[in-house]
C-alpha cells in the first residue's frame, strides 16, 4: 500500500522519504508512496556521501518520483547545484511537468545554452531550484552548466551514447577523407601491407569492406605522439572534440575499417 502523505510543512527534511510528506498536496499529486519507492530512497540515504550510487526500478514503478525526491533533498539538504539529467527534450519536459505536480519547483535548461532562460539559469547556479537538463548538455566539448555537487541521471543505461560522442573523435571517411588519410597514416605502422594497401584505395575492395582491425597505439613506438600530432592540426569541431579526450590519449584502443576509424575514446566510423 501507498504511504499517505500529510499535510505539513518543514524547513529541512530528515530524508527524501519525509521530504515527500512534508510537499504541499495538490490535486495532482500522486497519493501516496510506494513501499519499493521508499526503500530506494532510504538505499539512497544510506549511502550519501559515496561519488557514484546506482538506484534500479523498472519503468512504470515510479522512479521519475523517485529521482526527484532525492535530487530536491539533496539541494536543501546540502544546499548546492543538483543536476537532473534526461536522454532527450521530450523526457526532461516529462520530469519538470511531475515535478511540478508535486510542487518541486525546478529550472528546465535545455536546447541551445544561449536560449536558456535567465530566471532558470540563475535559480540553479544559485541551488534555489533543481536543474533539469539533457545528456547533451552535460557531455559535450564546451558545457555551459556550472559544476553540480550532484547529478541524477535518468535511465542511466541510455547515457553510453552520449558519453561516447562526447569523449571521441568522429571522422567519417566520405565526410572527412583528408583527416582519415592523416589518421590512417599515423596508424599505418600497426597494419599489415595487404590491409592498409586496400584502406588506401579510392574504392572500397568487397574481400574487407566489412573487415575491422584493432590497434593499441600504446605498444606502437612513437604512435601516440604521432596520432596527437594528427589530431592536433585539425580545424574546429574536430579539434574540441579532441581536446576533450587529449590527456587520456595513451589508453585509447583504435578500430580501423575502411569505412572510418572508431577508438574507444576517440571515436572515428
Amino acid at each position: 500500500m501507498p504511504f499517505a502523505k500529510p499535510n505539513k510543512s518543514r524547513s529541512i527534511s530528515a530524508d527524501p522519504a519525509e521530504l515527500y510528506r512534508d510537499l504541499p498536496s495538490g490535486p495532482d499529486a500522486v497519493p501516496g508512496l510506494w513501499a519499493h519507492q521508499s526503500e530506494m530512497l532510504s538505499a539512497f540515504t544510506e549511502h550519501v556521501g559515496k561519488s557514484d550510487v546506482a538506484l534500479e526500478l523498472p519503468t512504470g514503478t515510479g522512479k521519475t518520483l523517485t529521482g526527484l525526491l532525492l535530487a530536491e533533498w539533496t539541494r536543501q539538504t546540502r544546499r548546492t547545484r543538483v543536476i537532473y539529467a534526461c536522454p532527450t527534450k521530450q523526457l526532461a519536459m516529462q520530469v519538470v511537468e511531475a515535478a511540478e505536480r508535486e510542487a518541486i519547483d525546478t529550472a528546465l535548461l535545455v536546447g541551445k545554452s544561449s536560449l536558456w532562460p535567465t530566471g532558470a539559469v540563475t535559480a540553479y547556479e544559485s541551488a534555489q531550484q533543481v536543474a533539469v537538463t539533457t545528456y547533451s548538455s552535460i557531455f559535450n566539448s564546451n558545457p555551459h552548466l556550472a559544476d553540480a555537487d550532484l547529478i541524477v541521471f535518468d535511465d542511466a543505461h541510455a547515457g553510453e551514447q552520449y558519453v561516447g560522442e562526447a569523449y571521441g573523435v568522429t571522422l567519417k571517411r566520405r565526410e572527412s577523407p583528408d583527416e582519415y588519410a592523416a589518421v590512417l597514416n599515423a596508424i599505418a605502422p600497426a597494419l599489415d601491407g595487404v590491409f592498409l594497401e586496400r584502406l588506401r584505395q579510392p574504392r572500397a575492395d568487397p574481400s574487407i569492406s566489412a573487415d575491422t582491425r584493432l590497434v593499441v597505439p600504446l605498444r606502437q613506438r612513437g604512435m601516440v605522439g604521432a596520432i596527437d600530432a594528427v589530431l592536433g592540426s585539425f580545424d574546429a569541431p574536430l579539434k574540441f572534440s579532441y581536446s576533450m579526450i587529449r590527456a587520456g590519449l595513451a589508453s585509447c584502443l583504435v578500430y580501423v575499417s575502411y569505412s572510418g576509424i572508431l577508438r574507444l575514446d576517440l571515436l572515428a566510423a
